[in-house]
């Protein structure tokens, strides 16, 4: 695929992960969207660097949530640390930490800087909320 449509491609998807939380839907429902950015992500090496700069750009931002133009669904952000393990992302969540909360960590609890480590470990415990990990709707191992 062309590094211009792969872009193109992976905006049309976050776009869509966010139209889809947007409208009230929950992560299952947005759960194909996001494993598209995963699985294009990792086809396309090239775009890497394109996805940091949109994270970087989201961490910026005071708030988080909103979903605005331009804005990665921290839930995504999440689910590609947890997929890719790309060290760029803490990296960022460090400097997200640093120059929104000036490095104190007791401001940012529950914020992305803070929860995004959690993504890297195994058993990571948002893994429930995805049908790809063998969940069911209630966020139950499903029979295999």
């Amino acid at each position: 695929m062309e590094n211009s449509a792969a872009v193109e491609l992976l905006d049309i998807l976050i776009g869509n992960s966010s139209r889809i939380l947007l409208a009230g839907f929950g992560l299952r429902d947005a759960e194909s969207a996001f494993f598209g950015v995963v699985d294009l992500l990792r086809e396309v090496k090239g775009l890497k660097p394109c996805f940091l700069d949109r994270v970087g750009e989201t961490f910026s931002r005071r708030a988080l949530g909103g979903l605005g133009q331009g804005e990665v669904p921290v839930e995504l952000i999440e689910l590609v640390a947890h997929e890719l393990r790309w060290p760029e992302l803490i990296e960022l969540a460090r400097r997200r930490l640093d120059l929104v909360f000036r490095g104190d960590t007791s401001l940012a609890v529950g914020d992305i800087a803070v929860r995004l480590p959690l993504a890297y470990v195994e058993q990571w415990e948002d893994r429930e909320f995805y049908r790809r990990y063998g969940f069911d709707e209630n966020g139950e191992k499903a029979p295999t």
